[in-house]
């Protein structure tokens, strides 16, 4: 495939909700400047969310469409207003209240999707329906990559980044911008906090979510946490002995001093909320450590399939049975087994009695010959072109089925069979989530044969890289039938993909 398409699907994702903004909408005259005007309604609600301003219900956003129009020197009347507002938390009608759609192009299933997407979104936080409260609104995460695009760089930064950056400008004297930069920090610990709230909630509710979410359990290396929040610590210093010495050295600067006064405050807003945030992460490593202290028979290592909770308490509690024929076929084989039948003792050892009367004439030779134990080599090639379909329909749906596999065309089908490692990496990602760290390791360091796979799929496929940072995990369907395959039977598990957790 031609470089150019690489990737392309995810592009067109990234940019369709700012195409679709404000598309349309019926408002005469403003309708040349309808997305200079939501974009701007959009950048305060952000501002208004980063300041822990509820004033976001839709009789806000309404008033924010007026003053945004106001501020343009544009006019409007309350009907224009009411569409604009309306348009920018659903697509059509109100009662029905629907998300935006947009169709873009996958070059690897090579046909149209459609993209499902909204603006804005309830915020848990500040909306209590009830008492009887209205919405109030915050930004998704489309809406959020829209404003970060529009940013010097196209990306959401890690704190200790936007610190770095926030230094840089220092460094440069652009205080007003490192003072803005400054919100994206804000925001970033916001919603890294949220995460921390609810994920201490879940573990509160159901302490067995720590078997499935493997990669947010921090107490092994709580060390380089620490360690990374004093770094970040360190930094709030280095920016706050910036400040102090550029004060000094602006003393007779009125215009410089009132904006180094600002940038002071929000460094001081800032790194408030980052010990807060910092607190929350240690607290929730010390109640995860309580949590499997109190509970170890929680995090013992199950199999695959366990009766008691895939079938009597998944299916039996919830679904029952239709006769009791059915629960006698389940029960019988546990209580009557029928096992196979074994070879006598006698008749093994019958077979290992030695005939005395047998001579065996060794030759010299014979006995100078080595036994020479040939090492069977995998060609990787073969296994990682096999693979190469799997991942690329993984990059799509987030998930894959071996019956996915049978549908495509025989020459592919039969690389599965070139090596028999093909098939036995598919039973070796029914081991614990793995969590995709490979890029920038070098081979001979890695040991599992799952991480050799990716790492061999990354070098040869760039498009591939998009993995790093993801978890590959397994999900079982304890009602569906044992999938035959060129009469191979496969547990009918498949393999899904779940982007990280940000920390």
């Amino acid at each position: 495939m031609n470089e150019s398409w690489e990737g392309f699907a995810e592009r067109m994702q990234r940019l369709n909700p700012l195409f679709e903004l404000g598309r349309g909408m019926e408002v005469g005259e403003l309708k040349p400047y309808i997305q200079t005007i939501l974009m701007q309604v959009l950048l305060t609600i952000f501002y208004r969310e980063l300041n822990d301003d509820d004033q976001r219900r839709k009789s806000d956003i309404k008033y924010i469409v007026e003053d945004t129009i106001k501020q343009m020197k544009l006019l409007a009347d309350e009907k224009q207003i009411e569409r604009i507002t309306s348009g920018l938390l659903y697509s059509g009608k109100e009662e029905f209240s629907r998300p935006f759609e947009a169709y873009y192009y996958d070059e690897v299933r090579q046909n149209w999707e459609t993209q499902v997407f909204r603006y804005v979104t309830m915020d848990e936080v500040y909306t209590n329906l009830e008492i009887g409260n209205s919405l109030v609104y915050k930004l998704t995460d489309v809406a959020q990559e829209m404003i970060f695009m529009s940013r010097e760089m196209a990306e959401e930064f890690s704190i200790t980044i936007e610190q770095l950056y926030s230094i840089q400008l220092i460094k440069n004297g652009n205080f007003r911008k490192a003072t803005r930069n400054l919100d994206h920090l804000i925001s970033r610990v916001n919603r890294l906090m949220a995460k921390e709230f609810s994920f201490r909630q879940e573990m509160t509710n159901n302490p067995k979510i720590l078997l499935i979410e493997a990669e947010r359990q921090r107490a092994d290396n709580r060390i380089e946490i620490e360690k990374q929040f004093e770094e970040e610590k360190n930094h709030f210093r280095t920016i706050t002995s910036m400040i102090e010495k550029t004060k000094r050295q602006n003393a007779e600067d009125d215009v410089v001093h009132r904006e180094l006064v600002l940038l002071q405050e929000k460094i001081g807003h800032s790194r408030a909320l980052h010990d807060r945030f910092a607190k929350l992460v240690i607290q929730n490593i010390s109640y995860e450590m309580k949590l499997k202290a109190e509970n170890p028979s929680l995090f013992w290592e199950n199999s695959l399939v366990s009766f008691r909770e895939h079938m009597y308490e998944n299916w039996f509690l919830k679904e029952g049975v239709q006769a009791f024929s059915e629960v006698e076929t389940i029960l019988s084989p546990l209580f009557s087994p029928k096992n196979a039948f074994i070879f006598p003792l006698d008749w093994i050892w019958g077979e290992q009695e030695f005939d005395e009367r047998e001579q065996i004439d060794v030759t010299e030779e014979d006995e100078e010959k080595e036994h020479i134990v040939e090492k069977r080599i995998t060609n990787w090639d073969s296994v990682v072109k096999a693979w190469s379909y799997v991942f690329q329909f993984l990059q799509v749906n987030k998930e894959f089925s071996l019956t996915d596999l049978s549908e495509l065309p025989l020459e592919v089908q039969d690389l599965w069979f070139e090596e028999s490692e093909t098939i036995d990496l598919w039973m070796m990602f029914d081991k614990k989530p793995l969590k995709v760290q490979v890029l920038h390791r070098n081979e001979a360091t890695i040991s599992d044969e799952r991480e050799i796979l990716l790492y061999k799929l990354m070098q040869e496929y760039a498009q591939f890289e998009q993995f790093e940072g993801l978890k590959i995990y397994t999900e079982f369907d304890h009602r569906a039938e044992p999938f035959v395959w060129y009469e191979m039977k496969i547990t009918p598990f498949k393999i899904c993909v779940e982007e990280e957790r940000q920390q």
